[in-house]
């Protein structure tokens, strides 16, 4: 129930995140969360940090400056930076809390904990709507209807099911290495379809993020 709560608030702050700040930056932002699962982790499954991740989390929270102080050339593009990055930051700690959580879920199969975690997300979004915007379709042409169907389906059930399946098959290093294409992807497809330009700054801060972030997750001791 936690973690399907979790998942709710994640999107919130995901998606609050995409409105005030580039698809990159704020992809970049989110992707500390790795980062975040280094620092809970002793806390909640009792792993100590050596002085490897320690420098990793120090080489991230140095990417993020350079993303936050290379955006005066885009002040005037209706973006708030900070607050973005912020949303997005907020986003990777809840994210971080569900997997954690996932840790410590068993006897279900990919299936039952995808549909019983992304129920609960529901609940709490469905009220979160209704106070702030509402519910207004009128809008809403033949192919907006066909995009959120697929991302619905495809982009959110059916990707969900394949990532809690993967889970229980793959170890913690084979999916960390996997789940970078995430925003490598993200990067590309904001430039190439949405025009969207990074600075040099920024694409070594978003480049330290990863990299960091790679070897925090990989790295043996």
């Amino acid at each position: 129930m936690a973690s399907g709560l979790g998942i709710g608030v994640n999107w919130i702050f995901l998606f609050e995140a995409y409105k005030y700040t580039t698809v990159s930056i704020a992809t970049l932002s989110y992707y500390c969360a790795p980062i975040f699962v280094t620092v809970m982790a002793p806390i909640v499954l009792k792993e100590k940090i050596s002085l490897v991740k320690f420098l990793c989390v120090c080489t991230a929270m140095l990417g993020m400056l350079c993303i936050v102080g290379t955006n005066k050339g885009t002040s005037g593009e209706g973006y708030n930076h900070l607050l973005g990055i912020a949303y997005g930051l907020s986003a990777a700690v809840f994210y971080a809390s569900v997997i954690l959580m996932n840790k410590f879920i068993k006897g279900l199969k990919g299936v039952e904990t995808t549909v019983t975690q992304l129920i609960l997300a529901s609940l709490l979004l469905f009220p979160y709507v209704m106070i702030t915007s509402g519910f207004d379709f009128s809008n809403m042409t033949k192919t907006s209807w066909i995009y959120m169907i697929f991302l619905g389906v495809f982009n959110t059930g059916f990707a969900y099911a394949l990532y809690f399946t993967a889970i229980k098959k793959l170890n913690a290093q084979t999916i960390a290495v996997l789940s970078y294409i995430d925003p490598i992807t993200a990067v590309i497809i904001s430039a190439v379809f949405f025009g969207e330009k990074m600075t040099m700054f920024q694409i070594i801060g978003g480049i330290l993020i990863l990299v960091s972030t790679f070897i925090s997750e990989n790295i043996k001791k």
